[in-house]
Protein backbone atom coordinates (compact mmCIF):
# COMPACT_ATOMS: atom_id res chain seq x y z
CA UNK A 1 0.00 0.00 0.00
CA UNK A 2 1.04 3.58 -0.52
CA UNK A 3 0.71 6.30 2.30
CA UNK A 4 0.91 9.87 1.63
CA UNK A 5 0.41 13.31 4.22
CA UNK A 6 -1.61 15.78 3.08
CA UNK A 7 -1.12 18.13 5.75
CA UNK A 8 -2.79 18.40 9.94
CA UNK A 9 -4.21 15.21 10.19
CA UNK A 10 -5.02 14.04 6.70
CA UNK A 11 -3.52 11.05 5.42
CA UNK A 12 -3.99 8.81 1.97
CA UNK A 13 -3.66 5.33 2.22
CA UNK A 14 -3.97 3.81 -1.75
CA UNK A 15 -4.36 -0.16 -1.43
CA UNK A 16 -5.42 -2.56 -3.95
CA UNK A 17 -7.16 0.15 -5.98
CA UNK A 18 -9.45 1.32 -2.88
CA UNK A 19 -8.08 4.91 -1.31
CA UNK A 20 -9.05 5.94 1.80
CA UNK A 21 -8.76 9.17 3.18
CA UNK A 22 -8.80 10.67 7.00
CA UNK A 23 -9.60 13.96 9.00
CA UNK A 24 -9.71 16.22 5.58
CA UNK A 25 -9.29 19.70 6.79
CA UNK A 26 -10.93 23.04 5.59
CA UNK A 27 -8.41 25.24 3.61
CA UNK A 28 -9.03 27.65 6.21
CA UNK A 29 -6.42 26.08 8.22
CA UNK A 30 -3.86 27.75 5.68
CA UNK A 31 -3.14 24.65 3.56
CA UNK A 32 -4.66 22.86 0.91
CA UNK A 33 -5.23 18.84 0.31
CA UNK A 34 -5.34 19.71 -3.16
CA UNK A 35 -7.95 18.36 -5.35
CA UNK A 36 -8.48 14.47 -3.63
CA UNK A 37 -10.69 11.03 -4.89
CA UNK A 38 -11.90 8.67 -2.61
CA UNK A 39 -13.38 5.87 -1.97
CA UNK A 40 -13.34 6.02 1.55
CA UNK A 41 -13.27 9.02 4.50
CA UNK A 42 -13.03 8.82 8.59
CA UNK A 43 -13.69 11.71 10.06
CA UNK A 44 -12.79 11.59 14.09
CA UNK A 45 -14.88 13.96 15.51
CA UNK A 46 -17.12 17.07 13.65
CA UNK A 47 -14.73 20.14 13.45
CA UNK A 48 -13.67 21.87 10.25
CA UNK A 49 -10.01 20.54 10.52
CA UNK A 50 -10.93 17.08 10.22
CA UNK A 51 -14.27 16.62 9.08
CA UNK A 52 -14.64 18.71 5.48
CA UNK A 53 -15.24 16.20 2.75
CA UNK A 54 -17.30 18.02 0.65
CA UNK A 55 -14.41 18.49 -1.73
CA UNK A 56 -13.49 15.04 -2.08
CA UNK A 57 -14.77 13.82 -5.16
CA UNK A 58 -15.71 9.65 -5.95
CA UNK A 59 -18.39 9.97 -4.12
CA UNK A 60 -16.78 8.37 -1.23
CA UNK A 61 -18.29 6.31 1.88
CA UNK A 62 -18.28 9.01 5.08
CA UNK A 63 -17.44 6.93 8.20
CA UNK A 64 -18.09 8.59 11.57
CA UNK A 65 -18.43 7.35 15.07
CA UNK A 66 -17.88 3.63 16.53
CA UNK A 67 -18.74 0.88 14.29
CA UNK A 68 -17.44 -1.64 12.38
CA UNK A 69 -16.78 -1.35 7.95
CA UNK A 70 -15.78 -3.46 5.26
CA UNK A 71 -15.47 -1.99 2.40
CA UNK A 72 -13.12 -3.16 -0.59
CA UNK A 73 -10.24 -4.27 1.08
CA UNK A 74 -10.38 -2.49 4.16
CA UNK A 75 -11.94 -3.92 7.54
CA UNK A 76 -12.27 -0.69 9.69
CA UNK A 77 -13.17 -0.43 13.34
CA UNK A 78 -14.06 2.70 14.86
CA UNK A 79 -13.77 2.94 18.80
CA UNK A 80 -14.54 6.36 20.86
CA UNK A 81 -12.53 7.55 23.12
CA UNK A 82 -13.40 10.77 24.89
CA UNK A 83 -11.82 13.91 24.55
CA UNK A 84 -12.95 17.82 25.44
CA UNK A 85 -13.18 20.33 22.80
CA UNK A 86 -11.28 23.77 22.51
CA UNK A 87 -14.15 24.94 25.47
CA UNK A 88 -14.16 22.06 27.27
CA UNK A 89 -16.72 20.79 26.59
CA UNK A 90 -17.31 16.57 26.45
CA UNK A 91 -16.76 15.05 23.59
CA UNK A 92 -16.12 11.72 21.51
CA UNK A 93 -12.94 11.02 19.50
CA UNK A 94 -13.20 8.43 16.84
CA UNK A 95 -9.91 6.05 16.82
CA UNK A 96 -10.17 3.85 13.32
CA UNK A 97 -8.20 0.91 13.23
CA UNK A 98 -7.45 0.16 9.23
CA UNK A 99 -6.70 -3.38 8.57
CA UNK A 100 -5.43 -3.97 4.72
CA UNK A 101 -3.43 -5.94 2.74
CA UNK A 102 -2.09 -8.12 6.23
CA UNK A 103 -0.96 -4.63 7.79
CA UNK A 104 -2.89 -3.33 10.93
CA UNK A 105 -3.12 0.72 10.70
CA UNK A 106 -4.71 2.76 13.86
CA UNK A 107 -5.45 6.86 13.28
CA UNK A 108 -5.57 8.30 16.54
CA UNK A 109 -7.81 10.99 15.48
CA UNK A 110 -7.53 14.22 17.87
CA UNK A 111 -7.04 12.02 20.75
CA UNK A 112 -6.49 14.15 23.82
CA UNK A 113 -7.51 11.94 26.36
CA UNK A 114 -5.05 9.32 28.16
CA UNK A 115 -6.24 5.94 26.38
CA UNK A 116 -7.10 2.89 28.98
CA UNK A 117 -5.28 -0.54 28.68
CA UNK A 118 -8.17 -1.93 27.32
CA UNK A 119 -8.98 0.63 24.72
CA UNK A 120 -4.90 -0.27 23.59
CA UNK A 121 -5.54 -3.67 23.78
CA UNK A 122 -8.85 -2.94 21.08
CA UNK A 123 -6.10 -1.51 18.35
CA UNK A 124 -5.11 -4.87 17.62
CA UNK A 125 -1.96 -4.05 18.02
CA UNK A 126 -1.38 -1.88 15.08
CA UNK A 127 1.68 -2.01 12.53
CA UNK A 128 1.61 1.76 11.60
CA UNK A 129 0.40 4.38 13.89
CA UNK A 130 -1.08 8.25 13.06
CA UNK A 131 -0.14 10.09 16.16
CA UNK A 132 -0.96 13.87 17.02
CA UNK A 133 1.68 15.45 18.18
CA UNK A 134 0.80 19.11 18.32
CA UNK A 135 -0.13 19.35 21.54
CA UNK A 136 -3.25 22.49 22.83
CA UNK A 137 -6.23 20.42 21.99
CA UNK A 138 -4.26 17.55 21.53
CA UNK A 139 -1.82 15.19 23.35
CA UNK A 140 1.25 16.85 24.18
CA UNK A 141 4.70 15.43 22.98
CA UNK A 142 5.17 13.54 25.94
CA UNK A 143 1.59 11.96 25.94
CA UNK A 144 2.17 11.11 22.52
CA UNK A 145 5.39 9.02 23.78
CA UNK A 146 3.89 7.67 26.14
CA UNK A 147 0.91 6.10 24.03
CA UNK A 148 3.63 5.16 21.63
CA UNK A 149 5.72 2.97 24.08
CA UNK A 150 2.54 1.58 25.06
CA UNK A 151 1.27 0.70 22.06
CA UNK A 152 4.23 -0.35 20.59
CA UNK A 153 3.75 -0.13 16.49
CA UNK A 154 6.08 -0.94 14.13
CA UNK A 155 6.15 2.52 12.46
CA UNK A 156 4.84 5.97 13.55
CA UNK A 157 3.72 8.43 11.74
CA UNK A 158 2.74 12.16 13.65
CA UNK A 159 0.44 14.11 12.42
CA UNK A 160 -1.37 17.64 13.68
CA UNK A 161 1.80 19.56 13.52
CA UNK A 162 2.44 23.04 12.70
CA UNK A 163 3.34 23.35 9.53
CA UNK A 164 4.16 26.45 6.96
CA UNK A 165 1.07 28.94 6.58
CA UNK A 166 -1.22 26.44 9.12
CA UNK A 167 -3.22 28.75 11.31
CA UNK A 168 -3.56 28.22 15.38
CA UNK A 169 -1.33 27.34 17.95
CA UNK A 170 -0.08 24.04 17.51
CA UNK A 171 3.59 22.99 17.76
CA UNK A 172 5.65 22.03 15.45
CA UNK A 173 7.66 18.69 14.90
CA UNK A 174 10.87 19.14 16.50
CA UNK A 175 9.91 18.43 20.15
CA UNK A 176 8.18 15.25 19.13
CA UNK A 177 11.72 14.39 17.93
CA UNK A 178 13.61 15.37 20.86
CA UNK A 179 11.35 13.92 22.89
CA UNK A 180 11.71 10.46 21.06
CA UNK A 181 15.48 10.90 20.96
CA UNK A 182 15.46 11.43 16.94
CA UNK A 183 18.26 13.00 15.60
CA UNK A 184 17.79 12.40 11.78
CA UNK A 185 13.92 11.00 11.41
CA UNK A 186 13.37 9.17 7.84
CA UNK A 187 11.77 11.57 5.80
CA UNK A 188 9.84 10.58 2.32
CA UNK A 189 7.05 11.98 0.33
CA UNK A 190 5.01 8.65 0.66
CA UNK A 191 5.56 5.68 2.39
CA UNK A 192 5.01 2.32 0.88
CA UNK A 193 4.28 -0.44 3.52
CA UNK A 194 3.85 -4.19 2.81
CA UNK A 195 3.33 -7.43 5.54
CA UNK A 196 7.03 -8.19 4.64
CA UNK A 197 8.49 -5.01 4.64
CA UNK A 198 7.98 -3.76 8.47
CA UNK A 199 10.50 -2.79 10.39
CA UNK A 200 11.60 -5.72 13.66
CA UNK A 201 12.16 -2.05 15.29
CA UNK A 202 10.54 1.03 16.17
CA UNK A 203 11.39 3.86 13.22
CA UNK A 204 9.61 6.94 12.94
CA UNK A 205 8.25 8.14 9.42
CA UNK A 206 7.80 12.22 9.07
CA UNK A 207 5.91 12.21 5.89
CA UNK A 208 5.98 15.36 3.98
CA UNK A 209 3.09 17.24 2.62
CA UNK A 210 2.90 17.60 -1.43
CA UNK A 211 4.49 21.10 -2.12
CA UNK A 212 1.67 21.47 -4.75
CA UNK A 213 -1.69 20.95 -2.33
Amino acid sequence: MEISYLGHSCIRIHSNGVTLITDPYDPNLGISMGRQSADIVTISHDHPNHAHHVNISGNPRILRGPGEYEIGNFYITGMGTDRNDDEGTAKTNTVFVLQTEGVVLCHLGDVNHPMTARQIEELNQPDVLFVPIGGRCTISTEQAADLINRISPKIVVPVHYSLENTTGPLQPLAPFLETMAITEPSSNKRLIVTATNLPKELKVEVLERPVNN
